[in-house]
């Protein structure tokens, strides 16, 4: 009899052992916790306002003796691990050492961290930027913290634009209507930034409260009013009277916004001549039987005139045939990783990479499906590219691409790029082709 009763309080300790007890529903915001004698499941459901979205929701298994510890000292585990991010406007560069000034409701004062190992990003002071860190952050002045991820902050919304944009000169003639139909690309408390969807060489600074219900790549039509417009430093300005969604379409069959970058080693004079077969529907700047521009390492080219620019830009109308015989399908929720893997095997650097992305995205990630190709011969064939002195490194990447309502199989294609070396000349395009 006494085996027996050995054996029933065997399988009870057994039971306690391996068998979870709800042991109940905390105020914290829904935290439940389930106990047994080696192990402790957390089912957390915590409120916090530390950079986080207000609610920290993950299920998890603490083994002994851990599993014994009370909730909060689990919490403050939970704490070291937790990823938080923080917007703000960096206010000192030391080397690696950045400080940002916080801009968001979940944080208020200085933090400092170190970029040593974070991606490169051409951070100036008073560059608007966000922060991904994991942990707390210290209680030093300036916070200190750990940064894992870091980016351009192109939503700004808490913070003001106070930088200097135009000077208070007249309209210009001819430019009193801007563009309806843009593409925003920042925004800020008192004003957004936007480019027009009809590829035109300027940035608009639209003065105004921008509804929360827009955001960064949205495609809006606009009506302003107090328009100006500088072409010498290619800005626009106005103030904003209406908001509200825009339908316009690219027209299929033009090459749409290719720009060439100049990179030479030194400071260069660089003639590029431009022969397509087809005709020329817009340029910037103005193409005079080609480009005579002085080309600086960085990128920075200057005109006879003394005008600045960041690319030479053109567009046209071709009756070139694109080859889809290989090329990807790929669905439209999925398009910016795609563009992101694709563009970087192609060979466009990061700050490329981003302008292609930012201009076609909105454009093509609410289709269904997109296929996409990029061109090789019959692009070059159709806009060939003269260049004086000869580039050491030439990477054109042209995308055709067109909208589907389904998934189609096709044959992938190879990308690859060469190695930069030396004078380098790059220049990326894409055009939307009519649906059969």
């Amino acid at each position: 009899m006494k085996k027996k009763y050995w054996i029933i309080l065997a399988v009870i300790l057994l039971a306690l052992a391996v068998i979870p007890i709800p042991t109940g529903v905390y105020e914290d915001g829904g935290t439940r916790v389930y106990q047994a004698l080696t192990y402790k499941i957390v089912d957390w459901n915590r409120i916090y306002t530390d950079g986080g979205n207000g609610i920290y929701h993950k299920t998890r298994v603490y083994l002994i003796p851990h599993c014994w510890q009370p909730l909060d000292s689990l919490w403050e585990r939970e704490e070291e691990s937790m990823e938080h991010t923080l917007r703000g406007t960096v206010t000192e560069l030391h080397g690696e050492n950045v400080t940002v000034s916080a801009n968001d409701p979940a944080h208020t004062g200085d933090f400092t961290f170190s970029a040593e190992a974070l991606e490169p990003l051409d951070i100036q002071p008073g560059s608007h930027v966000m922060v991904t860190y994991v942990g707390s952050a210290a209680e030093t002045a300036p916070k200190q913290i750990t940064a894992v991820r870091w980016s351009f902050d192109r939503d700004s919304r808490p913070a003001s634009f106070d930088g200097g944009w135009m000077e208070e000169t007249p309209v210009e003639e001819g430019s009193d209507r801007l563009p309806a139909d843009v593409v925003i690309t920042e925004i800020y408390s008192n004003c957004f930034f936007a480019q027009p969807v009809i590829p035109l060489p300027y940035t608009i600074k639209i003065n105004g409260v921008l509804p929360d219900n827009w955001c960064i790549g949205d495609q809006v039509k606009v009506t302003y009013k107090n328009q100006r417009y500088n072409a010498e430093i290619q800005r626009a300005e106005a103030d904003l009277v209406t908001i509200g969604p825009s339908d316009f379409e690219l027209e299929p069959g033009v090459a749409y916004k290719p720009v060439i970058y100049l990179y030479p080693e030194q400071e260069t004079e660089v003639a590029v001549n431009l022969k397509l077969d087809g005709q020329l529907t817009c340029t910037y700047p103005a193409y005079r039987d080609g480009w005579n521009v002085t080309a600086q390492p960085d990128g920075t080219l200057t005109d006879e005139s003394g005008m600045t620019y960041n690319y030479l830009y053109w567009e046209g109308e071709t009756d070139t045939q694109y080859d889809f015989s290989k090329g990807f399908c790929v669905p439209g929720e999925e398009t910016a990783a795609f563009l992101e893997k694709a563009l970087s095997q192609l060979g466009l650097s990061r700050r490329e990479a981003n302008e292609f992305i930012v201009y076609w995205l909105p454009l093509m990630q609410d289709n269904p499906y997109n296929i996409i190709a990029f061109q090789e011969d019959c692009y070059r064939d159709s806009a060939k590219l003269v260049v004086s002195p000869e580039p050491d490194t030439l990477i054109r990447v042209f995308m055709a691409w067109k909208p589907s309502e389904q998934q189609i199989s096709m044959e992938p294609q190879d990308l690859a790029a060469p190695r930069r070396n030396g004078f380098t000349v790059v220049e990326w395009g894409g055009t939307m082709v009519p649906i059969p």
